[in-house]
């Protein structure tokens, strides 16, 4: 492990992006099952129609959900309550359904600690970390919290890896929410999820078992199951649930565009915010076929999940596995169009205005992959162009991104696959919202290597690296943050907590952020000299949209 300002650059590559570790940030106080919400102090209250009876009186650190009370810590400004579970463990007959509720409790539950991680290939050693006992989220709620807007993350990590609880090199949480809710006087909200094997695998014999149709998105359906819970708990703690901004990076961000476009979600956030993803699904036809050569590989006869069932999870997350990959392919483990979370591909859904419409911001970085690129010669940069995009298609690319005309090969590929990926996909999605909706879109673009880090600087504005400007833990592994990085994560913090409240971003002296128009590109630069600007890479990504529909 780097020290120092290095560290920075491990704990993006392996708390965000999850390529060389995953697990859980502390040892977990026991099984989650049985917990439930909390409240801010001063904001008490009982959760929204509890059918759960308790004996338990809310108090500051205290609250009572609608399945039973529970107990916070003191974080700074605000109360923090750690694994609370949203729904019933997914184990035994429950895993590969639906989530379900959670049972009522009546004693009061300790939810100072952070819980599982759901079961994942831990990258670096190549075993399995995590629980299935994992569906919890954690909330962080200023003392002074009423009515205050939700900022609602989903992490990322190619939806095979990561969670709510990923721990830095030092120990801490990555996610850990109190300087955002600080910064934005807003309730903040992280979750897990099922991931891989467990979470986004479709098969014929589920989608028969199953009471909605339909099998493969059971991680989409628990971010649904959290959303639920914050609509149904979080005047508790002091929030608002009319006034929720979903909002994820990477994977995080591909199934944010999902549940933007889910009938399942409608009505359960008042805005959207994608950092660094795309708007897509594998067909049903895919999906089941990955799903039958899932059986297959762990032993089982063909579409026998009570088979699958009997297996512990640990020889189902390795029995086939694929690793998120910034530079390449998506893995197999992904949303898929099943008729009843997923209607539709998603950017066709969004073209025909089927999706649910609130404000909207998209978002990219301008060096998305240059953490993973490894320096190359001309001859390997062309290899590994034909490689990715085949000959013909390849040449093309090769005429629009020739090696001569950047710094290095390298340069050249990190453009290439950056564009390609993210940041020409932004500007497709904001297109296709922009044009079926009245309500305003806005698009960002990320360009700020941290300032102190001039080992760092040849990687770029990299994939993630946003995220320690959002959660503003610019400290964390000893980093020096310049008084331009602490500006601009002030200011970040201060565009995502507006979007929460007003569904607008500008207020408090900031730099106006441009409504999109698809004619025009407008974007806001978020860099140390925050600027609005019109054209991100227009010509290059105009190029991917003529070879790429």
């Amino acid at each position: 492990m780097h020290r120092g300002r290095t560290t920075i650059l491990s704990l993006v590559t392996m708390s965000l992006l999850c390529v060389a570790c995953a697990g859980d940030a502390e040892t977990p106080g026991g099984s989650a099952s049985g917990a439930g919400a909390s409240s801010a102090g001063g904001a008490g209250g009982t959760g929204g129609g509890s059918a759960c009876s308790t004996t338990v009186t809310p108090k500051p650190g205290t609250v009572v959900t609608d399945r039973g009370p529970v107990t916070g810590v003191e974080a700074g400004a605000t109360w923090s309550f750690r694994n609370v579970p949203y729904a019933a463990p997914p184990v035994g007959d429950l895993r590969w359904k639906a989530p379900r509720e959670h049972a009522c409790w009546q004693d009061d539950l300790d939810a100072s600690k952070f819980g599982n991680a759901c079961p994942q290939i831990d990258a670096k050693t190549m075993s399995v970390v995590g629980d299935e006992d994992c569906l919890a989220l954690n909330v962080w709620a200023p003392k002074d919290a009423d009515k205050s807007a939700v900022l609602f993350f989903v992490h990322g990590g190619g939806n095979t890896q990561g969670s709510a609880v990923q721990a830095t090199a030092d120990g801490s949480v990555f996610y850990d929410g109190q300087a955002l809710a600080e910064a934005t006087g807003n309730v903040v909200v992280t979750i897990n999820y099922r991931l891989g094997a467990l979470g986004f695998v479709a098969h014929p014999e589920l989608t028969a078992e199953s009471d909605e149709g339909s099998s493969g998105n059971y991680g989409n359906q628990d971010q649904i199951a959290a959303l639920r819970w914050v609509h149904d708990n979080i005047a508790s703690f002091g929030g608002d649930p009319e006034h929720v901004l979903l909002f994820g990076e990477s994977a995080g961000a591909l199934d944010t565009c999902i549940l933007l476009t889910s009938p399942l979600a409608k009505g359960l956030f008042s805005a959207a915010l994608m950092e660094s993803g795309g708007c897509v699904a594998k067909t049903k036809a895919d999906a089941e076929a990955f799903g039958a050569k899932l059986v297959q590989a762990a032993g089982c006869p063909a579409g026998d999940f009570a088979c699958m069932r009997d297996l512990p999870a640990s020889a189902v997350v390795k029995a086939i596995v694929e690793l998120p990959d910034v530079a390449g392919k998506q893995s197999d483990y992904q949303p898929s169009i099943d008729g009843y979370v997923v209607t539709g591909d998603p950017l066709e859904v969004i073209a025909a205005g089927g999706h649910n419409h609130v404000p909207f911001v998209i978002g990219s970085n301008s060096e998305e992959t240059g953490q993973v690129i490894a320096p190359m010669t001309e001859a390997e940069y062309e290899a590994k162009v034909h490689g990715t995009f085949g000959v013909a298609l390849g040449d093309q690319v090769l005429a629009k991104y020739p090696a001569a005309a950047y710094p290095t090969p390298r340069d050249a590929y990190v453009a290439v696959s950056s564009d390609a990926k993210f940041i020409c996909t932004a500007r497709k999605v904001a297109r296709a919202v922009s044009k079926t909706q009245t309500e305003p879109v806005y698009r960002y673009f990320f360009t700020q290597p941290l300032e102190n880090a001039p080992k760092l600087a040849p990687l770029g504005a990299f994939h993630g690296l946003e995220l320690v400007f959002v959660f503003g833990h610019l400290t964390t592994g000893g980093y020096p943050p310049s008084a331009g990085d602490k500006a601009l994560s002030t200011a970040i913090m201060g565009y995502w907590g507006r979007i929460a409240a007003t569904g607008k971003p500008d207020g408090d002296g900031s730099v106006a952020w441009p409504t999109y128009d698809a004619a025009t590109d407008p974007y806001l630069q978020l860099a140390i000299d925050i600027a609005a600007d019109e054209g991100v890479r227009t010509e290059q990504c105009d190029f991917w949209d003529s070879v790429i529909p």
